[in-house]
């Protein structure tokens, strides 16, 4: 009997092993230079699943690629061109898709400090961020489920306006907040699933002051907003196996440039033939929405019952426009956008219950 309980108990030990939520640290948290991370892209409108708690299941089987990858780096900050503005740094990271674009960090033992950036911005050019007065803290290690924390940060933002303005600098400050609100398993398809997966959500807002530039009109204050969702298998990669990223910048309420990628490093089952042409049959005018409303054409083979969804950031259906039947051609659907607060969203499109498709729509 003796025996039976032993094997009992180490049976149970090693499940419980085999589950235990996954804790960050230093060393399977942080990077090594070269390194260097494939991840494949997803379909920009995939949704986040939003299950929270522990031991749950996060659904990505309806995870959907079109084939394409991107490759991040990580390198030694002496090598890159602006290495003089962050002396401190002991890694830099970019990505084949924005190779201009610098994000520059120090790794330490219990943290890794953000210690500002490098990104090309519309209508602004190469801009550099600073957080020399006070740098952005976005992970402290152990970091496992439930832990959380909110820091704040400030410092300066410069652009290269050419001529006749040259450079101009203002200051920013902000906040981050990072929390860690699920973990279990993870699962890609009937054949690929991964547990003791730690979900983190880092959300970020930087606001700078307005850039006084007379004789030249000032410019208002720019709004930075970021929202990265990862999924961490530390026993498997140092990398997430799966990332939502947003981010966006604002001037007066309005969108000035954003983004939105999804990526995986494992590949995913590709968008349908049909959805590609869906996509290619999708217009909205104006876009951004202007006077409170937006048009969607859509041209069809043939009739089809469709359903319009009004979907946020994250994938998720904020309303719905409507669902009927419509003939073959071109159809026109107006889409009222006064509930919608400044920002982007997507108008997604269900034909037959089968074929999808989004497109991106700014509301101003």
């Amino acid at each position: 009997m003796k025996k039976i309980y032993s094997i009992f108990f180490l049976s149970v030990i090693l499940y419980v092993t085999g589950i235990a939520q996954p804790i960050l640290n230093q060393n399977n948290f942080t990077y090594n230079y070269p390194d260097s991370v494939v991840y494949f892209i997803a379909d920009s409108v995939s949704v986040l699943d939003t299950t929270i708690g522990a031991d749950v299941i996060f659904d990505y089987t309806k995870l959907r690629g079109y084939g394409l990858n991107q490759t991040g780096y990580y390198v030694d900050p002496v090598s890159t061109p602006s290495t003089g503005d962050f002396p401190t740094a002991n890694m830099a990271e970019n990505t084949d898709a924005t190779p201009q674009n610098f994000i520059y960090t120090l790794n330490s033992a219990d943290s890794v400090t953000n210690l500002g950036f490098v990104a090309d911005i519309t209508g602004f050019g190469l801009t550099t961020g600073k957080y020399d007065v006070d740098p952005e803290a976005i992970m402290r290690f152990p970091f496992a489920y439930d832990s959380n924390y909110t820091d704040g940060y400030a410092g300066s933002f410069s652009a290269d306006l050419g001529v006749p303005i040259g450079i101009v600098s203002t200051d920013a400050e902000g906040s981050v907040s990072i929390t860690a609100d699920a973990w279990g398993k993870l699962i890609f398809s009937s054949t690929l699933s991964f547990d003791s997966v730690l979900r983190v959500t880092r959300i970020e807002n930087t606001v700078t002051d307005t850039v006084v530039m007379s004789p030249f009109p000032n410019i208002v204050p720019l709004t930075v907003s970021a929202t990265i969702i990862n999924y961490y298998k530390p026993s498997e990669s140092k990398a997430p196996i799966l990332s939502f990223v947003e981010g966006s910048y604002s001037q007066n309420g309005s969108v000035v440039q954003s983004n939105r990628t999804v990526v995986s490093k494992y590949a995913m089952a590709f968008v349908s033939v049909e959805e590609i042409k869906l996509l290619n049959s999708i217009e909205l005018y104006p876009n951004p929405s202007t006077n409170s409303y937006t048009t969607l054409i859509l041209t069809l083979e043939k009739s089809a019952k469709i359903k319009v969804e009004i979907l946020n950031t994250l994938g998720q259906p904020i309303f719905k426009v409507t669902e009927k039947e419509l003939i073959s051609g071109k159809n026109k659907i107006e889409i009222n956008t006064a509930t919608l607060s400044s920002g982007i969203y997507f108008v997604a499109i269900e034909i037959d219950g089968k074929t999808k498709g989004a497109k991106k729509l700014v509301v101003e």
